[in-house]
């Protein structure tokens, strides 16, 4: 079936959550075998997982955690809950709003952020009333009144646009899969808007990004509209009620060592020795990962190429709680951009008004290098950067989570980027068939973003096995 097409079935709802499927035999019995394996419970494992019961299969759900959800995680505390994987349900995500309403979860707003910046550029605080003349403002004439937050998409937004984000592959477009650095450079941006870019990049850096992928990121921001949500009482609820009729199929804390293909079924191997059999499997798990576990098929060159090479973006977390007695005056009505350890800090207000709770987000090579350090280490730098910026919070703040989504084993990072030749090379055989195995999650499906692209790409694989079957 076209891709296309595929897509297009998803909108029939009666296929989304367990209405009446199929009546198919199951091909074996016992606790061992299954229809179909599917490797991880994310979004994109659990969405497979419900429409293939659903059309009356045998399904074994593998998840190497002791929880389920992958990159979705809500921590609950202090009255806030706080995101530290898939944050923003987008006005675009038409599967994720539609599964959420036939789940009676509610949408709400992200949360009361702060809409304004305060900067710190070389250790020094600026505001963005001060930043166009301010001494530390180095980058070029024409650059000057550009804020370092807006840098990124300001650039960006005067470079080529897709017809759709979809032909980002086209042969048209190879001259763009280079490094966004050296792109930059062919326009003439300065040398200090390349710094402070890479300063926050939602990337590894703009040397290991390609400019394809970063115009094709933007082109989905362009359609996907403005404004996003998330679900009330946290994300974790919308993964804990795609699982609540899985509880048969959900085996967690599987840690997979070996998938092997034969002619006539698929065995998965897991570290504690236990062993799956099934017609087909779909394989949820980023290629970070995966390229740690022993594939015993004859799957082709360029799928085995993808999945040693495949690049994910280092993503490190500081959640802390304020306490009541603070002064926070300083950052109550502003976020921080800092070109330094300490990120992004987001500043989240309650109903009263209060400043109750602070995340900073580091990306890029500032999260490469706390991510060499010992969680405590990571904690203490960025504690002490916040409070050297701002130090009416010493002593007033307390960290309650610390993030490194490179150093989890099973995720090895937050989502996938695709470095300079890595777009034409690898993007077109990321969903590949290989044989009996198929492949789902964000990694593999280019048509939306984030969180609804691991949904549709579970939703496309199941479809495809389904067929097989």
């Amino acid at each position: 079936m076209h891709r296309r097409q595929i897509i297009k079935g998803l909108a029939a709802s009666s296929l989304m959550l367990g209405a009446g499927g199929i009546s198919a035999p199951l091909w074996a019995s016992g606790r061992h075998r299954a229809d179909v394996i599917i490797i991880g419970a994310g979004l994109a494992g659990l969405t497979s997982a419900r429409y293939l019961k659903a059309q009356g299969l045998k399904v074994l759900l593998l998840e190497a955690r002791k929880r389920v959800g992958g990159r979705i995680q809500t921590i609950n505390t202090h009255g806030i809950h706080a995101e530290v994987g898939g944050l923003q349900i987008g006005q675009g995500y038409g599967l994720m709003r539609t599964f959420a309403q036939q789940l009676d979860l509610p949408l709400v707003s992200l949360g009361q952020y702060a809409e304004q910046n305060t900067f710190v550029i070389n250790g020094q605080r600026i505001s963005a009333d001060e930043w166009p003349t301010h001494p530390q403002n180095s980058l070029a004439a024409s650059e000057k009144n550009t804020l370092p937050s807006r840098l990124y998409y300001q650039m960006l937004s005067k470079g080529p646009q897709y017809a759709l984000p979809w032909d980002w592959t086209l042969e048209k477009y190879a001259p763009l899969d280079i490094s966004l650095e050296a792109y930059f450079k062919q326009q003439n941006i300065s040398p200090e808007a390349l710094r402070l870019m890479d300063a926050n990049i939602n990337a590894l850096s703009l040397k290991e990004l390609s400019a394809a992928d970063a115009f094709y990121r933007l082109s989905l921001a362009r359609i996907g509209g403005r404004g996003a949500q998330k679900i009330k009482g946290g994300n974790s609820r919308f993964i804990q009620a795609l699982a609540d009729d899985l509880t048969e199929e959900l085996h967690t804390a599987k840690i997979v060592t070996s998938i092997s293909q034969s002619s006539d079924k698929v065995a998965v191997r897991c570290e504690d020795g236990s062993e799956y059999i099934g017609k087909r499997c779909i394989i949820t798990s980023p290629f970070s990962a995966l390229k740690d576990v022993e594939i015993k098929a004859d799957i082709s060159p360029q799928k085995r190429h993808a999945i040693q090479h495949a690049q994910y973006t280092s993503v490190t977390q500081v959640h802390f709680a304020v306490k009541k007695q603070a002064d926070v005056s300083m950052v109550q009505a502003t976020n921080l951009w800092t070109d330094n350890a300490l990120g992004r800090v987001f500043s989240q207000v309650d109903d009263a008004g209060e400043l109750r709770y602070l995340t900073s987000w580091i990306n890029g090579r500032q999260a490469k290098a706390l991510d060499r350090l010992s969680t405590s280490e990571a904690v203490n730098i960025v504690k002490n950067a916040l409070e050297k910026h701002y130090p009416g919070l010493k002593g007033k703040t307390e960290v309650v989570h610390h993030q490194s989504w490179a150093n989890e084993r099973f995720s090895k990072g937050a989502y996938i980027q695709f470095a300079p030749g890595q777009v034409q090379t690898l993007v077109p055989h990321m969903a590949s068939i290989e044989g009996k195995l198929h492949f789902a999650g964000e990694h593999t499906e280019f048509m939306y973003s984030g969180m609804e692209s691991a949904i549709v790409s579970g939703q496309r694989a199941a479809q495809e096995v389904s067929e097989r079957l």
